[in-house]
């Protein structure tokens, strides 16, 4: 057996892993390198093998780290199959299409750059016809925990990760022993989803280690934190913003916004939903209710619910979203992206984060090099589009909203793995090196910190 670390190695983006066992050559995700500049033109380097090659890609779940690099795949060559689950598969396809028309914008933007410099700027990576193309070759497996066949004497399966919905950890039974990829590990007693699976046996383990090197704050604590922030801001003619991944924690955060809402402590205030890929994905939680845990369930079978309540506004148009910071003040607004690289965030920052009386809370994880990092880090003032923009706002983080199991919790999971073998990847440095001691010092394992095209031989 093989493996090669081809993303997600020695940094938390670019999930992506190909295993080589039993003739069949097998692709762990394949997603965007995110983050600074460096980080996102890794994008356009070329694939450490031959895409042809490949005879599956089993993909983890639909966040753009671990899917965004797919349609470059097929671009080169990949004409296998796709395997995931359906919710992956569904949401997938709007998280590509997204990033699709994001890279077409900026290229337009670039090319009217350039021809005035009398350059030529480079293209897209990927436009909506190669998204299309890709979504042509998702297989959505039947379900958790039922034996995918790939033939060579290799099966597969999927396990629930409790990381996003639809997300899984994904095991390989070869005549080399069984694998294990984690995918991305989910927190416990989270809303909506379901707590990660209890792992199987593993003789080869390959692990995230987003949290590796700390432990949550309580779900009380962060809750407390999270109603902080909105009496901070709210009753003072505020606007808090809320940077959020369009995925998951949109959802998480609109859930805990209508609890507050029905036990009547949200202040009186409209909360707008900015963002369209938000509200796609918001739309396709809602046809999978079988896979939210059993609180979930029964909150979102009455009316209203966190997707539909009185003061949740969806704005769908440019326009509207405009429009919000016209609006009178005292708003909480959610709008992407997460960690405010781009996306509409940016205009409401623009026009908020000077103000004393607004405020930003941080629900997500913040890499290092994005505006979200920078901004929690302390700085003064942040650059939009060429203007320096004096950080005033009130700013929190609350990481019990993650959607990441935390190290106590990664720690449990190597535990009952038992695995022969363990890679750390999905990490930054200094968190890996101190969840490697740890792993060390409490569980008495060895464990090998993944490079980035690396190959090992077992």
């Amino acid at each position: 057996m093989k493996i090669t670390f081809c993303g997600a190695a020695e940094t938390v983006t670019g999930s992506c892993h190909l295993i080589e066992v039993d003739g069949l050559r097998i692709l762990l995700d394949c997603g965007f390198f995110q983050g600074g500049r460096e980080r996102r033109d890794m994008n356009r380097d070329p694939f450490p093998f031959d895409p042809k090659s490949i005879d599956y890609v089993l993909l983890s779940h639909a966040h753009l780290d671990h899917c965004g690099r797919l349609p470059l795949l097929l671009q080169q060559g990949f004409k296998g199959r796709i395997l995931c689950t359906a919710p992956t598969a569904d949401i997938a396809k709007l998280i590509l299409a997204d990033s699709a028309g994001l890279q077409m914008k900026e290229a337009e933007y670039r090319a009217r750059k350039a021809k005035r410099r009398g350059e030529i700027a480079e293209p897209p990576l990927y436009d909506i016809d190669d998204v299309m193309c890709t979504v042509d070759r998702f297989r959505p497996i039947p379900g958790y925990d039922e034996p995918v066949d790939l033939g060579s004497g290799v099966m597969a399966r999927f396990h629930d990760a409790g990381h996003i919905l639809g997300s899984a950890a994904i095991e390989l039974q070869t005549s080399n022993g069984n694998v294990l990829f984690s995918g991305d590990l989910g927190n416990r007693h989270q809303p909506i989803v379901k707590d990660p699976c209890v792992p199987p046996k593993a003789d080869v383990l390959l692990i995230e280690s987003t949290y590796g090197d700390r432990a949550h704050k309580s779900m009380e604590d962060t809750l407390e934190e999270f109603r902080s922030a909105i009496h901070a801001v709210i009753p003072n003619n505020g606007n808090l913003l809320i940077p959020s991944f369009a995925l998951e924690r949109t959802q998480e955060v609109l859930y805990e916004l209508f609890k507050l809402w029905k036990s009547k402590e949200l202040p009186r205030c409209r909360i707008f939903l900015d963002s369209p890929l938000a509200i796609s994905t918001t739309k396709v939680f809602a046809r999978y209710r079988e896979y939210y845990d059993k609180e979930g369930q029964a909150v979102f079978s009455g009316d209203p619910n966190p997707f539909k309540f009185t003061p949740l506004r969806f704005t769908q148009t440019t326009e509207e979203s405009k429009e919000i910071n016209r609006a009178s003040r005292g708003n909480i607004i959610i709008a992407g992206s997460g960690m405010c690289t781009g996306g509409r965030m940016i205009h409401h920052l623009r026009h908020n984060l000077w103000h004393a009386d607004s405020g930003i809370l941080f629900v997500g994880y913040q890499a290092v090099g994005t505006r979200g990092r920078n901004i929690v880090d302390g700085a003064d003032t942040i650059n939009i589009w060429g203007e320096e923009i004096a950080v005033r706002a009130k700013v929190w983080t609350t990481n019990g909203f993650s959607s990441h199991a935390d190290q106590p919790i990664l720690l449990d999971w190597i535990r009952q793995a038992r695995p022969e073998h363990l890679f750390l990847v999905h990490g930054e440095d200094d968190t890996l090196d101190a969840f490697s001691h740890h792993i060390r010092d409490q569980l008495s394992l060895s464990a090998h910190i993944a490079k980035l095209g690396e190959t090992v031989n077992l």
